[in-house]
């Protein structure tokens, strides 16, 4: 592999190309029936209908008692804080709604608005979660969704017109925001609905209701292909352009090279494999991609560039190291760049001391090493995992690091290209 790095020009050419944003929510209104608005409620004989002007307010006042108090997760648990969440629930098995977002033709409308740039979208399903009343004071403060399987990927969220003041749904990702107001929403028949879709990693939250009810149906969203589908390939045709710019320059790595891209998006990467599946569960991601990270990997793997995801482990003084699985050891741990040496693992980043350090001659040849990677975006801890070993100072204790998702891909030498 050569050494030699980037030009900036070369490099503007890829970041210039990964400006355009993919899409990470879809929203709009929805019609259904009149009668597919009519709720019923497990516990008691009631029954009320959701659509526009159709329910009393003592109506949705019973309904709203009839809720237990919503939780949120947090650490893979269900919490109870009313400081940070406010809002009543009902779980599917606690009501009954005959809304059919598949025949009604929601669902597709949902695959298009976060997969229509992709040539084959990938196909989708949705599951009914919960029922939520945000009454008056309710809210939910910033957070993000846990993934519920790994084959999760967003939500689906309906807001039945009921008449409410305040409580919109504010979106938040990678330094761009979207405000989702069920209240103002532009309904031109009292049988819609308006719906909003997003990625589970996107930071969202709930405003204060100042008035009325506001009433949702949340579903899970999941990839239905599963872990093992093949994958389709974007439209992405600007990025591909990019892409094949730089491969027919004859000084871009001429001897070949590696490219580096931070993720992103956040995925839920397996922790706990069997020994010989490991590489295999973190490459079998590459399925599960959303937005900008599908689209560069897809792209790197129709110019036959060998794009794979790893983690990135960043050791200070030891430099950084790339691993194609997510470090399982639980045991002892004295020189982290032997244990890396050990897994195979690459030098990507060696550390240099000063000149009059007095292991300066031993950092020198480490380095010589090193398989570098030139990093087109820079990592980031949108998808870092922890993992544990033991530390010994005076006496044994655990301790912790942490691990980035990342995505290489792989140039081949000038002659092989397939540009």
């Amino acid at each position: 592999m050569s050494t030699s790095t980037v030009t900036e020009s070369q490099r503007a050419v890829l970041t210039d190309a990964l400006v355009e944003p993919k899409p990470f929510f879809g929203d709009g209104v929805w019609s259904f029936p009149r009668d597919q608005f009519n709720l019923f409620l497990d516990k008691e004989p009631f029954r009320v209908n959701l659509s526009k002007d159709a329910a009393s307010e003592a109506d949705l006042q019973k309904l709203a008692a009839a809720c237990d108090a919503a939780t949120f997760g947090m650490d893979q648990k269900d919490v109870l804080d009313e400081s940070y969440r406010k809002a009543g629930k009902l779980d599917k098995a606690d009501f009954g709604l005959n809304l059919d977002i598949v025949s009604a033709g929601l669902l597709q409308a949902v695959q298009n608005a976060l997969f229509g740039w992709e040539d084959q979208p990938r196909n989708i399903k949705a599951e009914l979660y919960k029922l939520n009343v945000y009454g008056p004071g309710s809210f939910f403060k910033a957070h993000k969704d846990t993934p519920r399987g790994d084959d999760m990927f967003g939500s689906l969220v309906l807001n039945f017109p009921t008449k409410h003041e305040g409580g919109a749904l504010v979106l938040r990702h990678d330094g761009r925001e979207h405000v989702h107001d069920a209240s103002a929403a532009a309904y031109t028949s009292p049988e819609q609905v308006s719906w909003v879709a997003f990625y589970s990693d996107v930071e969202h939250e709930v405003l204060p209701v100042k008035s009325g009810h506001r009433i949702t149906l949340t579903y899970n969203l999941y990839f239905t292909e599963g872990l093992t589908a093949v994958p389709s390939l974007p439209s992405i045709e600007s990025l591909q352009l990019a892409f094949q710019n730089v491969l027919k320059d004859e000084t871009f790595f001429p001897a070949g090279g590696r490219l580096g891209f931070g993720l992103k998006h956040q995925y839920p990467v397996p922790t706990k494999v069997d020994w010989k599946q490991r590489k295999k569960a973190l490459q079998d991601l590459s399925h599960v991609l959303k937005g900008g990270d599908r689209a560069i990997f897809h792209t790197a793997h129709l110019l036959g560039l060998q794009p794979k995801l790893a983690m990135a482990y960043n050791f200070g003084r030891t430099g950084v190291y790339l691993l194609d699985s997510v470090y399982s050891g639980d045991g002892q741990v004295d020189s982290w760049a032997e244990e890396m040496e050990w897994r195979k693992a690459e030098l990507v980043e060696p550390y240099i001391p000063e000149p009059d350090h007095y292991s300066y001659e031993y950092y020198v040849k480490a380095a010589k090493k090193a398989v570098p990677v030139e990093w087109i975006v820079p990592y980031t801890s949108s998808t870092r995992v922890e993992s544990h070993f033991v530390a010994y100072g005076n006496e044994a204790s655990l301790s912790s690091i942490y691990g980035d998702l990342v995505m290489i891909v792989t140039v081949p030498e000038k002659s092989k290209r397939q540009v």
